[in-house]
């Protein structure tokens, strides 16, 4: 059975996808970010064009600011690609709030992750959205994003930098490869995270994450005048899928290229441009009892 996403494109979206791609911030807009490695600024890149991160102001990423608990919880929602309804004002977290200026953007993104069981808070009705967040809880956190709790709970650890309670969700996390030991070989797991901490954490913890449930398809968009993206919500059998675009009923030739983390491609027209109409992404070779389907326009 086919599985298909209809995207619709006019002329007007087309012009608007196709500037704001050149307006697309990446690490060479940030001042903070042009000393950093390639394979660095890759993470990075793909983070901020995904819209996990974003910069502390237009020209500066903040890359050494200590984090909170509001911004994970973004990053996290985001990274599980959880339900987020934006429309709440109200929180079961007593010091939750959307007037708050600092941190209120976070409400919707802190009720989802206690819903998915990641947090139940910081203390008893509380969150602590302003509290810093320890480079153990990080850890902690980012172990829980990938369901790997009762793992964590089953290792040690000798670190004397990283409390006692700590210790399995470090270990782990230094051999999922979500963070490492500093220099001097140990974690200092009770200092404060700083951001790039985060990023490349959050990286590392995205590439591995696999949602519950079926495929589905999440979203087809214009990446380009001959480009179109199509991402999905866990990663897919790359022997066995294909992906197709049609426009009406016509078959629009294109190569594929699968993502190496597997949860997108991109269908490159090899003989138009992508045009006023509408388009369709379908994918097929999978098992139909395995793969939901997802529209989106």
């Amino acid at each position: 059975m086919k599985k298909t996403l209809s995207v619709v494109l006019t002329s007007a979206m087309a012009l608007s996808m196709f500037s704001s791609l050149a307006f697309a911030k990446t690490s060479a807009d940030f001042t903070d970010l042009k000393d950093l490695d390639a394979a660095t600024k890759a993470k990075f890149d793909a983070m901020i064009s995904a819209g996990i991160f974003d910069g502390v102001t237009d020209t500066t990423f903040g890359l050494k600011d200590e984090m909170n608990r509001a911004q994970f919880a973004k990053v996290a929602a985001l990274i599980m690609g959880l339900e987020v309804n934006k429309d709440l004002q109200t929180s079961t977290f007593s010091d939750v709030s959307v007037t708050d200026a600092a941190n209120g953007y976070a409400l919707p993104y802190i009720e989802a992750l206690k819903t998915a069981g990641v947090t139940d808070g910081y203390a008893e009705g509380q969150y602590n959205p302003a509290g810093k967040v320890t480079k153990e809880q990080l850890a902690t956190f980012l172990v829980r994003v990938l369901g790997q709790d009762a793992a964590a709970k089953g290792k040690t650890g000798t670190d004397t930098t990283v409390s006692g309670w700590a210790q399995g969700y470090v270990a782990l996390a230094l051999e999922l490869k979500l963070l490492s030991n500093g220099t001097d070989g140990t974690f200092g797991g009770m200092a404060n995270a700083t951001r790039d901490l985060l990023v490349s954490g959050a990286y590392e913890a995205k590439q591995q994450y696999v949602p519950a449930g079926k495929v589905s398809v999440t979203e087809a968009k214009a990446t380009g005048v001959q480009q179109v993206t199509v991402n999905f919500n866990k990663p897919v059998d790359t022997a066995k899928a294909t992906v197709a675009l049609t426009k009406g009923t016509a078959d629009i030739a294109t190569t594929v290229k699968f993502a190496d983390d597997k949860k997108s491609a991109v269908l490159t027209l090899t003989d138009v441009k992508v045009s006023e109409g509408s388009y369709t992404a379908t994918l097929s070779g999978l098992d139909a009892a395995g793969v939901d389907k997802t529209t989106a326009t």
